[in-house]
Order: C-alpha cells, then sequence, then structure tokens
C-alpha cells in the first residue's frame, strides 16, 4: 500500500507535552490502565532505558531519529520512538525515576557537555495511528532500532485485527506481509491468550508476552500430535482458536503445558526434534490427571470475539491535525510553568504537584486549597525523613513555656499594682496551676511545623539571600491568605493571591526537595 510520507508535518514539542503510548507492544498492558510515571518506569527496567539516556548525553541525540507521533483526543502520542523519547524525558530529572548513583552518572553528563535537556523535540506527524504502523512494523523487524521480541511483534499484529477491526488482507497490504504469516502470527498469539489468562486466573500473575518464549509455543502446536492432545483447532478463515473437546479439561491440558514452557531452556530441549516430540506427547498421555475420555465439543467454541470489522480506506482517511494556531492565553493558561519539575519520590505528594501543576489559571480556589495542602503535606514528609519530630515537640514546648511565663509575668505586674502586693510572687505556683510547666506532644499542624522550618530550618538550607528574605518576610501572610481560603466562606481568592503564593512557596519547595534528597 502506498503512502505519501513526504506530506506528513513535522513540528517542534516541548518534551512535557508528548504522551508515551499506552499501546506501545514493548509494554504489552494488556488493559491495565498505566499512567505517563509508571510507563516511564517499565521502559526504564525492562527496555533500558537508562543505557539509551547515558549514551545521548555522552554522544548526544543523532539527527533522523524524529520521534512519529500523532494527535489523539488532543494529546500528542508518541507512537514510534517511545525508548528515545522516555530517554530525554529521564534527562530532564534523572532523580524522579533513579537511584542517586545513576540519576547523578547523567547529571553529570549532562554539565560535562551543556546538554540541552529542555530543548524542544521535532516530531513527524502521522495522520492517524493506522498509518504510521507500517513503519513501526517495518523498524522493529530490522537491525536499524530494537528489535522487538517476537512475541511483541504478535501482539501488533493481533491489536490490529482484534483492537483495530481490520481483516487480514488490509493488515497485509499495510504492512506487505503475506495473508499466511499474519494468520500464523494470530494463531500463536490466541493461544498464548488462552494460556495467559488461564495463569493469571490460577496464580495471580500476569506473564508478559515479551518474556515468554512464544516459538516453544508454536513449536508445540504446529505438531499435530500436540495439537490433538490440546483439543484444538483454527478457523482457516480468521485463525481464530478453535477448542474441540471439553473446555474445562482443554484449560487443564493447556495450562499444565504453559507452566512447563515457562521453563524455556528445559522444554526446548525436551521438545526438540521430531523423537523428542513424540516422546514427549506419550509423557502427556500418561499423565494421570488428564482425562482422555473427554467427550469432544461438537459445537467447536470460538475463544475470542472481535470487535466490529472495519474499512481499511475509511480508517485512512480519518485524520486528526495539529491545530496550527493558540491563543496566547492559552499558552499561559498555568500558574506552574510547564518545565517546572518538583520530586519528592513520595507518590502522593508528587501526584498532588502533578495535579497542581495543571490546574488551569481561572481554577482560583482549588489551586488556593491544593497548594495549601501540598505546603503542609511537603512540611510534614520533610520533617519525617530529617527525623525532627522531637526537635520540633521541644521547641514548640519551650515556646509554650516562654509565652506561659510572659502572660504571667504580666498578671504578676498587674496584681502587684492593683493590690499594693511588695513580696515577691513565685511563678512557678502560677504555671503549674494553669499548666504552662508539662510538655505536651504536639500535633504537626501546619502553623507548627511551618514556624519550626522558618526559625531552625531556612538559614541552614537556603544560600540565597534574596529568596531567604523574600520567603521569610511573605511566607506568614501567604500561610494565613490560605488558611482563610480553606477556612472562611466569605474570602475572597484571585489570581494575584496565587501567583503571590506560588511565587513565595516554589522556591521554599525546591529547598526542602534538595536537602532531601542530599541527605537520603
Amino acid at each position: 500500500m502506498y503512502i505519501d510520507y513526504t506530506s506528513w508535518e513535522t513540528f517542534e514539542y516541548s518534551l512535557s507535552t508528548l504522551q508515551l503510548d499506552l499501546n506501545n507492544p514493548r509494554i504489552n498492558y494488556q488493559g491495565k490502565n498505566l499512567n505517563q510515571t509508571q510507563i516511564m518506569q517499565y521502559l526504564i527496567h525492562n527496555e533500558k532505558v537508562y543505557e539509551l539516556a547515558k549514551k545521548i548525553s555522552e554522544e548526544g541525540y543523532f539527527i533522523g531519529e524524529e520521534p512519529i507521533i500523532c494527535i489523539e483526543n488532543d494529546k500528542k502520542v508518541v507512537l514510534e520512538g517511545n525508548r528515545r523519547t522516555a530517554a530525554l524525558k529521564l534527562l530532564q530529572d534523572p532523580k524522579k525515576f533513579l537511584p542517586t548513583s545513576r540519576a547523578n552518572v547523567l547529571l553529570k553528563n549532562i554539565v560535562t557537555n551543556n546538554f540541552p535537556v529542555d530543548k524542544k523535540l521535532k516530531c513527524h506527524i502521522a495522520p492517524n495511528r493506522l498509518l504510521a504502523n507500517p513503519i513501526i512494523y517495518s523498524r522493529h523487524r530490522g537491525d536499524a532500532l530494537k528489535r522487538w521480541q517476537t512475541g511483541n511483534q504478535y501482539a501488533f499484529v493481533a491489536n490490529m485485527f482484534y483492537n483495530d477491526g481490520l481483516i487480514i488482507n488490509d493488515i497485509c497490504e499495510l504492512l506487505y506481509e503475506t495473508s499466511g504469516n499474519i494468520k500464523n502470527y494470530l494463531k500463536a498469539y490466541n493461544l498464548f491468550f488462552e494460556a495467559q489468562q488461564l495463569h493469571l486466573k490460577d496464580t495471580g500473575e500476569f506473564i508478559d508476552i515479551s518474556k515468554f518464549d512464544i516459538t516453544n509455543l508454536e513449536r508445540f502446536y504446529k505438531f499435530e500430535d500436540a495439537q490433538t492432545f490440546l483439543g484444538i483447532d483454527f478457523n482457516p478463515e480468521d485463525a481464530s482458536l478453535i477448542i474441540t473437546i471439553e473446555k474445562e479439561e482443554f484449560e487443564k491440558r493447556l495450562l499444565y503445558v504453559f507452566n512447563e514452557m515457562m521453563q524455556a531452556k528445559a522444554f526446548s530441549r525436551e521438545f526438540n526434534n521430531e523423537d523428542d516430540k513424540v516422546i514427549y506427547i506419550n509423557k502427556l498421555k500418561k499423565n494421570p490427571i488428564f482425562d482422555f475420555n473427554s467427550k469432544e465439543n461438537t459445537e467447536n467454541i470460538e475463544s475470542r470475539s472481535v470487535v466490529e470489522r472495519k474499512h481499511l480506506d475509511e480508517e485512512k482517511a480519518k485524520i486528526t491535525s495539529r491545530k496550527k494556531s493558540r491563543k496566547k492565553n492559552e499558552l499561559n493558561n498555568f500558574i506552574v510553568p510547564r518545565d517546572y519539575y518538583l520530586v519528592f519520590e513520595h507518590e502522593k505528594l508528587d501526584l498532588l504537584f502533578d495535579e497542581l501543576k495543571f490546574l488551569p489559571i481561572e481554577r482560583y480556589y482549588s489551586f488556593a486549597i491544593l497548594i495549601r495542602t501540598y505546603l503542609e503535606q511537603v512540611l510534614f514528609h520533610y520533617i519525617d525523613k530529617r527525623n525532627l519530630s522531637e526537635k520540633l515537640n521541644e521547641k514548640s514546648n519551650q515556646k509554650r513555656k516562654d509565652d506561659g511565663l510572659a502572660k504571667i509575668k504580666t498578671l504578676i505586674s498587674f496584681l502587684k499594682g492593683k493590690y499594693h502586693i511588695n513580696d515577691e510572687i513565685d511563678t512557678a505556683d502560677f504555671m503549674r496551676i494553669l499548666r504552662f510547666e508539662g510538655d505536651k506532644e504536639y500535633a504537626s499542624s501546619l502553623k507548627t511545623m511551618l514556624d519550626y522550618i522558618k526559625n531552625h530550618e531556612l538559614k541552614e538550607i537556603i544560600s540565597d539571600a534574596t529568596k531567604l528574605k523574600s520567603i521569610t518576610d511573605y511566607i506568614d501572610n501567604v500561610k494565613n491568605g490560605l488558611d482563610l481560603a480553606v477556612h472562611d466562606i466569605n474570602y475572597t481568592i484571585d489570581l494575584n493571591v496565587n501567583r503571590r503564593a506560588w511565587n513565595t512557596l516554589h522556591p521554599l519547595f525546591a529547598a526542602l526537595q534538595k536537602s532531601i534528597s542530599e541527605t537520603s
């Protein structure tokens, strides 16, 4: 099928606007609703994204490796180039995703080579996801890019058939494949899918197709005696799996063989040449757990249904283009800058910040309430990580005693003057009666924590005198305003209040985050 790729538009996007693709065959999410952070973590742990980021920070980002994206639901989704895009995102904030030692390697490279972490990324914009599939499929079957595992390749084809709704001939046209190959991929995938679901139900363990040697499964079911043992056949039209024996017995047999295949090397040795295959099947036939008196299933149950079929030409015509003009006020529609990051490596705090960051500028009250919540929980996290609770209680109790003593002295002075008392009055009795002398276990209120941080920590963690003065001068007013936003129904919040709060607090957040990371 001819596609005029030269007509595809290119555009430079900031990395923060690019969404990693949940449907990426590498991830094989199988219905799991992963967020962007989880996709990043998956790619780092499973697809050597750290190593790629290290290479890029040492050697540079090669030209000619631009990602392919498409616009879906107003989101810029990376169809091709998820590893490279993830690597560049990782270089923007290594400490968010990596242990300190690895993060420091990347940070050192960034500084040494003056790597432009905020540089926009040039992307090719596919008219739709379908028209990008031929490029993606072709690239990852060759050696130019990191090859897919065989299972990833089969899952990619199965996604086009079962989820995109294309018929086999249309898939052949798109991917320049024969119908025989496509049907073989679907057969293997369908049998794997059944085994995967059985294993998940039996053990609670999800088997990733990229971690399973699906070629063992292919070799097994293509052996005629093995296919008979499983009680399966395939629809010659669409390669769907047909179960020819009682389903319960089929599931027992498939799960047993699948579990043996999990030991890939051992299975390969046992099911090698033709003689080995016969011996292996005969051994299965002697296993008493199987019921070979099971009745044949005359209804030939097909294991999977497909979505409504779609027409290739109609799907090709569905094009979502880049919005070429945006109003200025839309670009500045947020208080927290798009390229500003705060990471405390704490799931709740980091999710709170992400929500705060993407609140539109006109959500005055939502922003005020959320930033107050974020402030309180950041302070609590800092005090907890630095083991400052005991010191905070000690300082709070001492302040309580000092404040109580000052009040008592004022009271004694009043009494002496009014009643002409010349004798000395012991303050200790007043302290005891009014219960000012005992220690209390203070709840970590926002005021208590903020006073402690302001009076005892700021000078230690903020070396910039201008930032320190700005925070200490305005933080109480900001805190009081945010308190009123939460507690006083008549208090009005506007844009200036929120901007003042952010401008005052973000240096504090950054200083606390840095202090925690340096001591952890």
